[in-house]
């Protein structure tokens, strides 16, 4: 069996594996030179709205890079070191929003730890030791994922990489979220200055992949199936009323970031409707 027979093959099962369903030779063919490019990286972020695939990218380049370049991957996932909801809470009553209470937006983050923990990485201090995130009881894992080894370090999550937002477009309204539960920009100001001390952390990573979706209308529905497989449910509507919700929260950074990331990211990764990877786009 040729070498490029044998990755076609291997991506086609790891893909369907980890979503469900089928990928073409042509989009494998895309991976195989993606991962080609990025092979001799030391470090990487890939961002994305909800739902763009980026857990699914980093844990495809994991997967691949022990198999072909036997390399070890180190995956860290921004939602990993959101605050606990006390801490949360304990936020919410610094900044005077309410807002504060739901996990998602820049300070939300336990930015010195997760900085603490790519120090480390960088600098071969194992083990490591990384926390994990429960988002079905909104707080952390009582065990750790303990990390010996790190050829490549990549931190994903779906604000990685922005840039603060500017003021015109931070004061637009964009949904009820902000209209009705912050007329008076606490809370989206209070986010957009803390978003400044992440730019710190970005700058660690020297290689930036951004997903950008088609439309911010299919957020939900990707979402929501998302939720569903955290879950093991088939359908849930309140659990749908309750995203539709939650998702404006995410909106305004996620539409910011799909304005201004693709003009300086390395990869840029466009989607289709049908959350397929439509074309990739090298700068």
């Amino acid at each position: 069996m040729s070498d490029i027979k044998k990755k076609l093959d291997f991506l086609t099962l790891s893909h369907k594996e980890l979503t469900g369903s089928d990928i073409s030779n042509k989009i494998c063919k895309s991976y195989i030179d993606l991962f080609n490019q990025i092979k001799n990286k030391k470090t990487l972020m890939i961002a994305g709205s909800q739902g763009s695939g980026k857990s699914t990218l980093s844990i495809q380049i994991k997967k691949y890079f022990k198999k072909f370049y036997f390399k070890n991957v180190v995956i860290l996932s921004i939602d990993d070191f959101y605050l606990s909801s006390h801490q949360r809470k304990q936020l919410a009553k610094k900044f005077k929003s309410n807002l504060f209470d739901t996990r998602g937006v820049p300070s939300t983050h336990n930015l010195e730890l997760l900085s603490e923990t790519v120090d480390k990485l960088k600098r071969n201090k194992f083990p490591v030791y990384i926390p994990i995130f429960d988002k079905v009881t909104d707080n952390k894992k009582k065990y750790k994922r303990k990390i010996n080894e790190a050829d490549l370090i990549i931190l994903e999550g779906w604000c990685v990489g922005s840039k603060p937002i500017n003021i015109k477009y931070l004061k637009k309204n964009i949904n009820d979220l902000e209209k009705i539960n912050d007329p008076n920009m606490i809370w989206r100001t209070a986010y957009n200055k803390s978003l400044i001390e992440y730019q710190k952390l970005f700058n660690e990573f020297n290689y930036y992949i951004f997903i950008k979706l088609p439309s911010w209308q299919y957020v939900i529905n990707w979402k929501y199936k998302q939720e569903l497989g955290l879950r093991s449910l088939r359908s849930d509507n309140n659990l749908k009323k309750k995203l539709y919700l939650f998702i404006q929260y995410y909106e305004k950074l996620s539409k910011w970031m799909s304005l201004t990331c693709p003009n300086f990211c390395n990869i840029l990764i466009t989607l289709d409707k049908n959350q397929k990877m439509k074309k990739i786009i090298y700068k």
